[in-house]
């Protein structure tokens, strides 16, 4: 809940204070916190936590991604979804009823070739599938254009809401201290400008031995407080969910058609949509745009005609956080010592929260992570002239 600043006066110092209370905040604060940190504050500036991406996102969780670095971290984070309720102690509505990526192109399917050797090696269990038999297991989807498609069984999706509040929790049962309603307005720095000492905020200063920024669409913004740029932007993403629809019969995967970048899930006994604007610039635009509305149902139907059928309930729009190459930045903010980012997962954050606090809170506590190795997502890779592939499977 949060805090009455008129009875309880806020924090005075941390050992290690996170910013953002997100999926990906609360899940550093949970992994900080049991491994005894020290004193873990994190402060999110809504009334309740994750309420801006990570509360309007789809609930996706895949492993199907083409660089191997997104792959580890699907992996990683899926294992931990698969046992979240042994692990943390909190309920977890988890549905592994697996993602299914339509292949209308040759280049799609030459490219999700080589992604199907990445994931064979990485040990992951896909289905290469033929025309035919997207035909007979997904009987709804309309053939027209598609040369075939992948099938990963261990991806699906889950509950953002139970995500965010299951980690918060336990953060908090670890020891870890939440706070809502405090805007971050500076970042404090030492005398010679190359060490973080601390924040201000809207509510009072707070000293801090080290800063963790998990600000997604707003990182660009803080991390500016501290004059670091980090090259993350917000775009507007838009998702329709529909009133109560039963043709097509559970498990239903989250389908994908990436030539149109259209997505469809079970949601609440309805029907999820959405489908990525190429055209629309950065901005924290999050009002929804009816008439781009309209062309999702309309290529939706297109691709799943019984979708004619489904009434459209509700209509949102939130914000994807996103860097050049669609991967996340996990790093260290030199020259600031003691200053950190975890942002910029590009629509991905909610599926690789639990790897992201993982490696986070080993990169801060141990000075590398060990579990993956998150050299690739380090900031320099935009600035140092290294070449690196971006994520192509992008929707």
């Amino acid at each position: 809940m949060p805090r009455d600043f008129g009875e309880t006066a806020l924090e005075k110092s941390a050992d290690i204070l996170i910013v953002g209370g997100g999926c990906i905040g609360v899940s550093i604060a949970y992994h900080l916190a049991k491994r005894k940190a020290g004193r873990v504050l994190l402060l999110e500036r809504g009334e309740f936590l994750g309420q801006e991406s990570t509360g309007k996102c789809a609930g996706g969780i895949r492993a199907q991604f083409s660089t191997e670095v997104n792959v580890r971290l699907s992996l990683a984070s899926i294992e931990r979804f698969e046992r979240w309720e042994q692990e943390l102690g909190f309920p977890l509505q988890y549905r592994q009823w697996g993602y299914l990526f339509l292949l209308t192109s040759e280049e799609l399917e030459q490219s999700f070739g080589r992604n199907f050797e990445l994931w064979k090696r990485l040990g992951m269990k896909a289905e290469w599938l033929s025309t035919k038999d997207v035909g007979k297991r997904f009987p709804y989807v309309n053939l027209e254009g598609v040369r075939g498609a992948t099938f990963h069984q261990r991806d699906g999706f889950g509950d953002p809401n139970d995500i965010t509040q299951g980690y918060a929790k336990a953060a908090r049962r670890e020891g870890a201290l939440i706070e809502t309603e405090v805007t971050v307005t500076g970042i404090d720095l030492d005398s010679t400008g190359r060490r973080v000492v601390g924040v201000r905020t809207d509510k009072g200063e707070i000293a801090a031995g080290s800063v963790i920024l998990a600000t997604g669409a707003w990182s660009r913004t803080v991390a500016a407080l501290a004059n670091v740029d980090v090259p993350i932007e917000p775009f507007r993403r838009q998702i329709i969910t529909t009133d109560k629809f039963d043709l097509i019969k559970d498990p239903w995967p989250m389908t994908v058609d990436l030539s149109t970048t259209l997505y469809c899930h079970r949601e609440s006994g309805g029907v999820l949509i959405g489908m990525s604007n190429e055209e629309e610039p950065p901005s924290f635009n999050q009002t929804f745009d009816e008439e781009y509305g309209e062309k999702m149902l309309m290529t939706a139907m297109g691709r799943i005609p019984l979708l004619e059928h489904a009434s459209p309930r509700a209509k949102w729009a939130g914000l994807y956080e996103t860097t050049p190459d669609h991967h996340p930045i996990i790093d260290r903010l030199e020259p600031v010592a003691g200053l950190y980012i975890c942002a910029g997962f590009s629509g991905h954050g909610l599926m690789h929260a639990p790897a992201a606090g993982l490696v986070t809170s080993e990169l801060v506590l141990d000075g590398k992570a060990g579990s993956i190795d998150i050299s690739r997502l380090r900031l320099s890779r935009f600035t140092d002239g290294t070449e690196l592939a971006d994520e192509r499977n992008v929707i």
